[in-house]
């Protein structure tokens, strides 16, 4: 009985959302999609809500025609009076034509009408949507490294994969528990990863290097970390959007993967847990991973911090804050500048971690560590941690459809001195991956049919996305259901890799200080999905550098 009423719901579902295009963000509706036949078959009742919710609206205060929302009904609104007023003057051409010309020529002329009205639905059901074909081929070829390399060892990408990890069936629970991830595993994972990517033999050598390193780039001498120093980890939390959000089997951030993180800086680093803090300004941290942590023996790990939209009643949650002195800057599609600013848990912290995930994205290909900050943007048209403004640079559905020479927000969210100036890790967790923002996760035609069981890491953002990214691009399970994947999905990272002169010609300052950005990492394509080679791997002293820790 549960399997039937699971399937009505997802058919349910799946008609509602063949009829709505929803923001790939918020999952709020944004308008009608007008490629499903019974989006355009329903149009007329969409249409007349459409109009009457404008008309109660609007007609109280006109100052709301300006809104976003009565935008939207607007068009929508003016498509159905269009419509009808097709529809009356069809009707009346039909009763003319009844009257004064018989039967017959009526009859042909309602015959008409149907032939038309059946070719639009189809004509709809083809426009607004991108072609079906993928362009997956880089422009620049293989192996054609552009920018700066970061890091002890530039370029360096270090992944561990690790099939023991995750034993979920696919049917039976959840992938997220213990009984379907294996801690001892992904904990071993980690250390692998971190110690292949700074060349060291134990777990303390290889945290010590991460934060000499980082602190000697930035001026504050060649030391690790100090007691009393904070360590914020921006999560990527986005199918979270309501603090009663019940976890089900999308990709969500990995509660082990989380866990592992944790226990190193607690146990390895010897950060105290008041000074841990895990946040995702724009949505909400849920309980399976603050249970994961706390669930610990060590007291250490009940004073984690957990930062996030608004604070539920549970001890260590916390609301997010704007620091309104931390300006971040924005180069938008227009040409005008957009200003917003980040957190204080960002602002406030002595060092980041970005810990995003390996998945793609329904309207910008990819998101990984600099689309994790899409969620600790600050906007004060809004009042709010949102980036709704960011969609501006979309590769597709939005009204400035990204493309190669065009600007984009990812180097400026990337290179501001507060998330650059602090970041000592990127990573990317990928134990089970999903499809897309709030998609399920799938299993890795390209790796037998199995789930991606992998954890990423770096100290160069745009090397470790590039490597993400030909991952992603290699999986059809990800990419033949994914429009953005259009030729385009790749721009920003050339925007990153050549920040100090990139192919839009702009000049990205994102503190507005007349400081212009320099190169914020290498970018490169493997030779090919077999090998997964990139040019350090032969020898060269430019490139990326892959180095794979697969049993």
């Amino acid at each position: 009985m549960t399997r039937l009423l699971n399937d009505i719901r997802d058919h349910l579902n799946s008609f509602f959302e063949q009829l709505v295009k929803r923001c790939p963000k918020t999952g709020r509706i944004v308008g009608v999609r007008r490629n499903s036949y019974w989006g355009a078959i329903l149009f007329p009742v969409i249409g007349l809500a459409a109009l009457l919710w404008f008309l109660v609206r609007v007609i109280p205060k006109p100052s709301r025609a300006a809104y976003p929302c009565q935008r939207l009904a607007a068009g929508i609104s003016g498509g159905f009076v269009a419509y009808l007023l097709g529809t009356l003057v069809s009707l009346g051409i039909y009763r003319h034509l009844y009257r004064y010309r018989g039967k017959i020529l009526s009859g042909l002329f309602i015959l008409a009408c149907v032939l038309g009205g059946t070719l639009s639905v189809k004509m709809l059901a083809a426009k607004g949507e991108p072609s079906d074909v993928r362009v997956l081929t880089p422009r620049e070829g293989a192996n054609a490294p552009m920018g700066q390399g970061q890091g002890i060892y530039p370029g360096r990408v270090a992944w561990t994969q690790d099939f023991n990890a995750t034993s979920w069936d696919g049917e039976n629970g959840y992938w997220w528990t213990d009984d379907n991830t294996n801690q001892q595993v992904v904990n071993a994972m980690f250390s692998k990863t971190l110690q292949g990517l700074t060349g060291k033999t134990s777990d303390s050598q290889a945290w010590d290097a991460l934060f000499c390193h980082h602190n000697k780039t930035w001026g504050r001498g060649e030391r690790g970390y100090r007691n009393g120093e904070t360590i914020a980890i921006k999560i990527n939390c986005n199918t979270d959007g309501s603090v009663t959000n019940k976890w089900e089997n999308s990709g969500y951030p990995s509660p082990h993967m989380l866990n592992a993180l944790v226990c190193q800086l607690i146990e390895t680093v010897g950060v105290k847990g008041e000074h841990i803090l895990i946040v995702d300004p724009s949505r909400f941290i849920n309980v399976n991973l603050y249970n994961k942590i706390r669930s610990n023996a060590s007291e250490e790990f009940k004073k984690v911090r957990f930062v996030e939209k608004q604070a539920r009643d549970l001890p260590g949650y916390e609301s997010a804050q704007p620091d309104l002195n931390a300006l971040i800057h924005f180069p938008m599609p227009d040409g005008s500048i957009y200003k917003m600013c980040l957190p204080t848990c960002y602002t406030q912290s002595t060092y980041l971690i970005n810990c995003a995930l390996v998945r793609a994205h329904r309207v910008f290909g990819i998101t990984s560590v600099a689309k994790n900050h899409f969620g600790a943007v600050w906007d004060f048209d809004k009042q709010g941690f949102n980036p709704s403004a960011l969609h501006a640079f979309a590769l597709w559905d939005y009204p400035t459809p990204n493309k190669h020479g065009d600007p984009h927000s990812n180097p400026v969210l990337l290179g501001h001195q507060v998330t650059q100036g602090k970041t000592v890790l990127y990573m990317a967790d990928g134990l089970y991956t999903g499809i897309r923002q709030g998609g399920p996760i799938t299993r890795w035609s390209s790796m037998n049919n199995d789930w991606f069981s992998s954890v990423l890491m770096s100290q160069d953002p745009v090397a470790l996305e590039s490597v993400v990214y030909d991952l992603i691009v290699n999986e059809k399970n990800i990419t033949d259901p994914n429009p953005s994947f259009n030729g385009h999905q790749d721009s920003q990272l050339h925007e990153a890799a050549l920040a100090d002169r990139p192919p839009s010609g702009i000049k990205y300052d994102p503190e507005n200080d007349g400081a212009p950005l320099q190169s914020l990492g290498v970018h490169e394509h493997w030779n090919n999905p077999q090998e997964k080679k990139y040019s350090r791997n032969f020898g060269k002293h430019k490139g990326i550098e892959l180095v794979t820790m697969i049993p």
